[in-house]
Formats: C-alpha cells, structure tokens, sequence
C-alpha cells in the first residue's frame, strides 16, 4: 500500500511552541526572581530561539521546494504576491472543466443509452469496458454482459472470437450471426489503447439486420418469381411476331411499327435475361464450376467471342497480357469469367467512340490475377463513381444509350461470387479502367 504524499502546508504553520519558550524565558529573566528561576529562563528563552531557527530553516527549504515546482524564470517578490491570486484562477478554470467533463459525459452516457446500433468496448486485457442497452438487447440473455466481464461471455460464438482476435491484430473486421430469432451485423474496429504503450482496445457495433434480411428476401424471390412469369408471354409475342413477319401480313407502311415492337421486344428480353441472371447470383441458385485454365488459351477464346460486338462499331479490341503470363495457369470457372470479362468490354465498345481502342490487359499481382478493361470513351463523372455498380442506375451521359442498367451490377455480384472484387477509375473526357482482381493465382506453366 503507498504511502500518501506528504502535506506541505503542516511545515509551514505558526511556530507557537518556540514563540511561547521565547517569551516565557524573556519574562523570568527580567524578572526579579531567584537566581535559579532566571537560569531557567535563560534556558527556555535559548530553546525557545533555537526552535525558531529550525522552524524557519525548515520553512525556507519548504518555500524553496514550492518555488522550484513553478516553472517560472522569474520567482521574485512579484510572483509571491500574484500567487494567491493565480491559485484562485486556476481553481476557477479546475471547477469551469470539472463542470464541462461532467457535463459531455452525461452527453456520452445518454447517446449511448438512446443509440439503436449495440455498442459494447473491449479493453486490452479482452475485457468489456462499456456497453449500452442496446447491445443487451441485441445479444439477448445469452449474453452475460457486464463491466469488466470477459468478451467470451458476449461473444461465445467461435467466427466471433476469430475475427475479434483479428481485430486485436489491427484489422477492420465485419461478419454476420445467426442467434434466432436475430440476424446480426457486427463490426469490429481496433484503435490504439488509451492508457498504455502498444495494444489494441476493440470497439464492436451490433445492427440487428433480421427485418432487412427478410425485406431482402422477399425482394429477390419477387423479382425472381415476376422475371420468369414474365418470360412466357413475351416468348408468345415473340413467336407472334415472327409469324407475322415471315407470313408477310404486315402492309409497307405497318413496318416502321412492327421494327419498333421488335426493337423493344429485344430490350424486354435482355432486361428479363440480366434480371434473371442477377437474381440466381443473389438468391445462391448460381454455382461456380471452376477449373484449371490456361491463361493464353483463355484470353485468345474470349476475344474471339467479343470480336462480332467490337467489329459492328469498328472498335479494336486489343489484348495486353504481362509478358511471361501466357502459359499462367489459373483456377477459374471459364464461364462466368468470360461472362463478367463480355460485359465490361462490351460497355466499353458500347460507350466508346468508332474507331477506338479497348484494351484488355492481364497483371499477376502475387497470387492475384487483375485483368483490366480500358477503354476511350466519356469517362464518369466523380459524382456518379460510387453508384455505378448499383442496379439499374446508369449516369446521365450514358441514358442514351440502349441498356438495361443491370451489366456493372451482375459485375459486381459476379466478382464478389469467385472470391474478388472490382474496382473502377476514371476522369471525364478520359475514358474508364475496370480490373477484376481475381484471387488464387497459380504460379505454374
């Protein structure tokens, strides 16, 4: 147990005691006494003066400690004098951020109590630091949450123990659990302990995500019961229209008409097609067939089969793959590779100008193949780069342009399906680069 600091303010107190022998001495050698009284006086009057000779040794060794802890050059009279003066401003300022501490944390406390998103806060010592009712609620009664419990008491779930380690190594980490009847959507992000050199303390979010999951649910098995309703009877009117065609029934001056119900008859069936296909992706139906590819053989097969849309705008399609790569070998599944490969270059000859260039080019990053689709067109604008996967959405320049919206988002799901991503940049007047990074390269020949 330590000991407590010691009370500078007892050493320098009234010397009463040497003041009182002092004076009593002084009293009986004036006196006129016997000569062993006034002896006695002397000698208290000389312990008396010795006592104030200590006392105000002491009390100069006390005055020169307070001075050295003043980090002032100038200690003269003049600060003596300002001392009190200063002392009461400080306690002033001392009870002015007392106040505004007191105040931001009963702030904190009642955002935290009225905050929807759980929050709980894990310390160094993986330890639960704090947490609002939501996250109790959020967690249930499973959950034994409470300060300075274990974070195993919260988090029993073994995905959530991994990726809380992780976190404690510095990564952002996000994941979902199932606790029924609760979806929930966690994160985890680490930041620097705030009270000691090195370590992580851990922050973890909890959003329950059951009502989104349902809606999101219902959404997909909606759009994947109407787009295969629907096919029936636009496949009948196709037919019907046919029909009409070959059997010559339509008079001259019906053909303008029956050319434009087949051009929207076409975009129909290649909206249906798209929503179809990002439905199966979303909904889990899709599955992947990979297997060993070659990467020369792959590239030289897939522009052959984009070369027809190419050649109708007289745009080159140009090849570019990382000298030594072409006997690469890779795992992919060739179909839905070439699938998300068609529909980037195909917006690229869609977008670009006649007589341009897409090139195609292949870069082996590590164990990661990236194959990039460059092309010469608008480009897009910085406003509408983070909303060009989404479904549907095409920006303003492009709107005149016949499509279904739907291409950069089957990208996106399909890139997402084989274990990569996508990235996109671009500058307006400078055309647009897609790379597909695409994980898991092997390295053989």
């Amino acid at each position: 147990m330590t000991s407590a600091p010691p009370d500078l303010s007892r050493r320098m107190v009234t010397p009463w005691l040497p003041l009182g022998l002092a004076m009593a001495g002084g009293a009986l050698m004036a006196a006129d006494i016997e000569p062993v009284l006034r002896t006695i006086g002397f000698l208290a009057a000389a312990t008396g003066a010795v006592l104030l000779a200590l006392g105000m040794r002491r009390h100069r060794d006390t005055m020169a400690r307070l001075l050295a802890a003043i980090p002032l050059p100038e200690k003269g009279d003049e600060l003596i004098r300002a001392l009190p003066r200063a002392w009461q401003e400080l306690e002033r300022d001392n009870l002015r951020l007392r106040t505004e501490v007191e105040a931001e944390d009963q702030v904190r406390r009642h955002i935290l109590a009225n905050l929807r998103t759980g929050v709980v806060l894990l310390g160094m010592d993986h330890q639960i630091r704090l947490f609002n009712p939501a996250a109790r609620s959020i967690l249930g009664t499973s959950s034994h949450l409470g300060e300075g419990e274990s974070l195993v008491s919260a988090f029993r779930e073994p995905e959530s123990l991994r990726n809380l380690q992780e976190a404690y190594g510095g990564a952002f980490m996000e994941w979902t659990l199932k606790r029924n009847p609760r979806t929930i959507r966690l994160r985890a992000v680490p930041f620097p302990a705030p009270d000691a050199e090195g370590g992580s303390w851990v922050l973890v979010t909890l959003d329950d995500v059951t009502h989104h999951e349902a809606l999101e649910t219902t959404r997909q098995k909606f759009i994947s019961n109407a787009s295969h309703e629907l096919k029936t009877p636009v496949a009948g009117i196709r037919v019907a229209l046919e029909n009409l065609v070959d059997g010559g029934m339509v008079k001259p001056e019906g053909e303008p008409g029956l050319k434009s119900i087949e051009r929207s008859l076409e975009r129909m069936i290649m909206l249906l097609d798209d929503i179809s296909e990002l439905s199966r992706i979303e909904t889990g139906a899709l599955r992947l067939e990979p297997r060993p590819l070659i990467l020369g053989e792959f590239l030289e097969e897939f522009l052959e089969s984009v070369m027809p849309v190419a050649r109708k705008r007289n745009v080159r399609v140009v090849p570019d793959p990382e000298p030594g790569t072409e006997g690469l070998t890779f795992r992919a599944d060739p179909m839905r590779l070439g699938q998300l490969l068609e529909n980037l270059v195909s917006n690229a000859v869609k977008f670009g100008p006649p007589d341009s260039e897409v090139r195609v080019a292949v870069r082996r990053q590590g164990d990661v193949l990236a194959w990039s689709v460059t092309d010469q067109g608008p480009g897009i604008g910085g406003q509408d780069l983070p909303r060009i996967f989404e479904r549907f959405f095409r920006a303003p320049a492009t709107r005149g342009v016949p499509g279904t919206g739907l291409g950069l988002s089957i990208v996106k799901h399909l890139a997402l399906l084989m274990g990569g991503e996508v990235e996109v940049r671009s500058e307006p007047g400078h055309g647009a680069t897609f790379t597909f990074l695409l994980p898991s390269a092997e390295r053989k020949t």
